[in-house]
């Protein structure tokens, strides 16, 4: 399958255009070289030639995928990779755990909640916490009670397997759930039990903390926090997750706008309290509207339905659910550096491993992949 590589440069949007002339120098070509799987442009002889990379399938649906949205790895057990099946609006949605991870002692290990029809319920996105090994599912439901309300949000999960899927006495595993973001498209995590959130049903970005979490099954959700960034627009496309990364050491939190075919990125550090807003569903600490964040539009062109996004050696990576590419930008300057046809449309989650080889999904075909350069 030939491959298309496109070397182009975007022009940076503000929230209002585009700027009368980018002054922004050029990627080098090195910058080019540190994305792995992606060659630079050669206008001599094909772009690929001998080193094309591979595409390894590491499970499919022999081995439990199935509709599978999103992927992490687990923050302090090296190299296991957990998989977030979508499941139907029946039955919630399921993991799989695979320790060594596509190596020689690679083994999977699928999992359903006790009560995934609630609290995992058609999940969208996972995020570990790296402070706590926590997780978090956001969910792409409208009433996870499935009574015509508007009564769902992100839960969080232990990752101790002792208790993540096993009986707990309780309400199934869960250790946390709020309830104030249906249609939820993407999670991503802050810090300890704080996870920034795409909200789909109201239409912009969210903070949660979760904060004490009240323990396998249990339902205390009074210490909880949500703060709305209701400046912050986002655009939910049903059946496509738009994922979020964050830059922890710039603060800068990179959101797909999959309604609009962008890539946001706004900066956590900034945000003032206006408000306290009228509760919801349950009780809370603090339920804020917020306002001033700095947000500044990433890119914004040559997308055509963007899902994923990573981080990984100054490179931003967006996948595009319907045409199968992968898209490299230079994470300082937005410019485009190289693009990757993987010809597996359907693409979602994709996540760099401490090599900085890309993982994807494929809800399509069922599959979890990983490119290896050759």
């Amino acid at each position: 399958m030939k491959k298309t590589l496109i070397y182009a440069s975007l022009c940076l949007l503000a929230i209002t255009g585009c700027k009368d002339e980018d002054t922004t120098p050029e990627p080098k070509l090195e910058e080019i070289n540190t994305v792995p799987g992606f060659y630079k442009p050669n206008t001599n002889k094909d772009l690929y030639g001998k080193n094309e990379p591979e595409f390894t399938v590491i499970v499919n649906g022999s081995d439990g995928v199935k509709e599978p949205w999103d992927l992490d790895f687990h923050p302090s057990r090296t190299n296991e990779l957990w998989i977030l099946n979508k499941g139907t609006e029946s039955t919630g949605g399921t993991t799989l755990t695979i320790s060594d991870a596509g190596g020689a002692s690679q083994k999977v290990e699928y999992r359903k909640d006790g009560n995934s029809w609630h609290f995992m319920a058609l999940p969208s996105a996972l995020s570990f916490s790296q402070e706590n090994d926590n997780w978090a599912t956001s969910a792409e439901i409208l009433d996870a009670n499935r009574r015509g309300g508007s009564f769902t949000g992100p839960s969080l999960w232990s990752s101790d397997m002792d208790v993540y899927a096993r009986p707990s006495g309780g309400n199934g595993s869960h250790l946390d759930m709020l309830h104030g973001s249906p249609f939820s498209m993407g999670i991503e995590s802050d810090k300890d039990n704080a996870f920034w959130v795409f909200d789909g049903y109201n239409k912009h970005l969210c903070w949660y903390d979760f904060k004490s979490d009240h323990g396998p099954g249990n339902s205390d959700h009074d210490d909880g926090k949500i703060h709305r960034y209701r400046e912050v627009k986002l655009t939910r496309v049903p059946n496509v997750a738009s994922h979020m990364v964050l830059d922890k050491e710039t603060g800068w939190l990179y959101i797909v706008d999959s309604g609009t075919k962008r890539i946001l990125k706004v900066d956590t550090k900034t945000g003032t309290y206006k408000s306290s807003l009228n509760l919801t569903n349950e009780q809370l600490a603090e339920h804020w509207d917020m306002v001033d964040m700095d947000l500044k539009v990433f890119a914004s062109s040559n997308l055509t339905m963007p899902s994923g996004i990573e981080i990984s050696k100054n490179v931003l990576y967006v996948s595009d659910n319907e045409t199968g590419e992968i898209i490299a930008y230079a994470l300082d300057t937005g410019y485009e550096l190289a693009r990757l046809n993987t010809g597996k449309k359907g693409i979602m989650g994709i996540k760099a491993d401490k090599d900085g080889k890309l993982w994807f999904v494929s809800t399509e075909t069922d599959e979890v992949i990983r490119i290896d350069p050759r």
